[in-house]
């Protein structure tokens, strides 16, 4: 395999979880975030991506390395999910007035489903931003278009995060 091949593997794996969070939170967010949200998840994957090599050094020189096992590093993976099952469900039962509030608490999703490129960091974190905020509006548009077309608005964020907990059994089963 070529390497400019494992490159775009690589980003394409580290930015799937931003094409599946976008899609579930098209349901709980306006439109209107959906552009700013997009970028946020290609920022924060790119900043994960670039941080990730310093990190590691360090973290390879100190003696907390034998405590970081395949366990730990999983919660890693699995607590942003969680989160986004969390908003998901919380966007149902919020009135207009809260609704704000979860928009603003879907802003802070993005550095959480960075911590996939800050364990894993992808070979090029340019691409990996890139990809991600690709990835994360290709989720919005996809996500806009399922959802507001086959749901009913009172079920849209049940049925997304019923989409968060398949992806959290892909990520265990992965």
């Amino acid at each position: 395999m070529s390497h400019s091949l494992l490159i775009a593997h690589s980003v394409l794996v580290l930015s799937f979880d931003s094409l599946i969070a976008a899609a579930a939170l098209s349901a709980a967010v306006r439109p209107r975030h959906y552009a700013p949200l997009a970028l946020m998840f290609g920022a924060c994957d790119l900043a994960a991506s670039g941080a990730a090599p310093m990190l590691n050094a360090a973290l390879a020189a100190s003696s907390l390395t034998p405590m970081l096992d395949a366990r730990l590093l999983a919660l890693g993976f699995i607590v942003p999910w969680l989160a986004l099952a969390g908003v998901l469900v919380l966007s149902r039962s919020t009135s207009r007035v809260r609704s704000q509030n979860l928009s603003a608490a879907a802003y802070l999703l993005p550095p959480f489903f960075a911590l996939d490129n800050l364990i894993s960091p992808a070979t090029s974190p340019v691409l990996a931003g890139l990809g991600s905020c690709a990835m994360a509006a290709a989720g919005f548009v996809l996500g806009a278009a399922v959802l507001h077309r086959f749901a009913q608005p009172s079920a849209r964020p049940l049925w997304a995060a019923g989409l968060a907990v398949v992806a959290i059994a892909l990520q265990l089963a992965g």
